[in-house]
């Protein structure tokens, strides 16, 4: 008798564990202030390219995550539903880059059975896209990071298989190694080899990133109807004479896509950059910032002013791997290409125009 109520007390005691362990441990109120002052940026409700995520079996809105008051209770649920939200829109947007990246790289190779010189240019110009994407990646993972360290148990890098997005943008950032085909020979084989190597990577990025879209509703993306409308912008710009070569334009939609990302996804989502460290943090909310969230009040002049700050900490970042300082010595760099490495100045514009609005 006393073996039976040993052993009913040891299966109450394993199941009373089982629980607590289930539920966890809840999180510190300073950092349930922080995630939740982070998730009342306007930026996260302005992100309409995610329907749902998938969270423990769960089909979890973002009215549902932005809409909730975030408390050391319930902050680790949060931390972990932010992450998979911004990565399902980090996936919408690298969709259509590896996309445009795809179809960049066929009009090379093409190029290439009729002009080396052109499918030279375009490859270079390819190449340097290719390499720019790396500091976006970073921003993207110090992003995701940022979110997660505030967790009660964030996730360990040698766990980061399971961690969304992990593979695509520790990949990505492998781009880097592409400097070391420029300067690139102007003869077919070097050519070829460059495009093939680049196919590989792309191929090798949208594997990886169909694993991690079992975590998304996303909103449906049309790629075919994109293409018809860059087709038509393209013939447009050739009909008003003002005549670019394909590949420039492809740069342009890349570069356009690259600068929005980050103002929309990163920038007017409160993330902070430390030009320093080169590290993503979330800023720490003031003593009246959870009263102007609860009368949905924002200082404009502030936010301009954050906005700029950020603006040229990341300008400064993103011109480590500029265009201009991968092309050979003897290429003239084009004034246009000039202009757009000044992309990020976007952000400005874009933020002014929300502000109007």
């Amino acid at each position: 008798m006393k073996i039976a109520v040993t052993l009913n007390i040891q299966v109450y005691f394993y199941i009373l564990f089982a629980i607590l362990q289930s539920e966890g441990t809840h999180n510190k109120k300073k950092n349930a202030d922080i995630i939740y002052n982070l998730l009342q940026k306007l930026g996260w409700k302005n992100i309409n390219d995610v329907e749902y995520i998938k969270y423990r079996n769960e089909n979890i809105y973002p009215d549902k995550i932005f809409n909730t008051r975030v408390t050391l209770y319930n902050c680790d649920k949060f931390i972990r539903q932010a992450t998979i939200f911004l990565g399902c829109s980090y996936i919408h947007d690298l969709d259509v880059m590896f996309f445009i990246l795809f179809k960049f790289r066929e009009h090379c190779f093409e190029l290439l059975k009729s002009d080396i010189i052109r499918a030279h240019k375009c490859t270079v110009a390819l190449l340097a896209k290719m390499i720019e994407i790396v500091p976006m990646a970073k921003i993207m993972e110090g992003a995701l990071n940022a979110i997660e360290q505030y967790h009660n148990k964030p996730m360990k890098p040698q766990n980061r298989i399971h961690f969304i997005l992990s593979n695509v943008l520790t990949h990505l950032k492998k781009n880097e190694n592409l400097k070391k085909l420029i300067p690139l020979n102007i003869d077919k084989a070097s050519i070829n080899a460059a495009l093939f190597r680049i196919e590989d990577m792309l191929s090798k990025s949208i594997l990886e990133l169909e694993e991690d879209v079992r975590y998304c509703k996303l909103i449906t993306l049309d790629l075919c109807s994109l293409w018809k409308l860059w087709n038509t912008e393209f013939n447009t710009l050739e009909f008003q004479r003002k005549y670019q070569e394909l590949f420039i334009f492809f740069n342009d939609q890349i570069n356009d896509l690259i600068v929005t990302t980050i103002c929309n996804k990163y920038i007017e989502l409160g993330f902070k950059f430390d030009l320093n460290t080169s590290q993503t943090f979330l800023p720490t909310p003031q003593p009246n910032d959870n009263q102007n969230i609860t009368q949905n009040s924002i200082n404009f002049i502030e936010h301009n002013n954050n906005v700029n700050a950020m603006k040229n900490i990341l300008q400064k970042y993103i011109a480590q791997h500029s265009l201009i300082n991968l092309m050979q010595p003897n290429n003239e760099v084009d004034k246009h290409e000039e202009i757009k490495k000044e992309g990020v100045l976007i952000c400005i514009e874009i933020q002014n125009k929300n502000t109007a609005q």
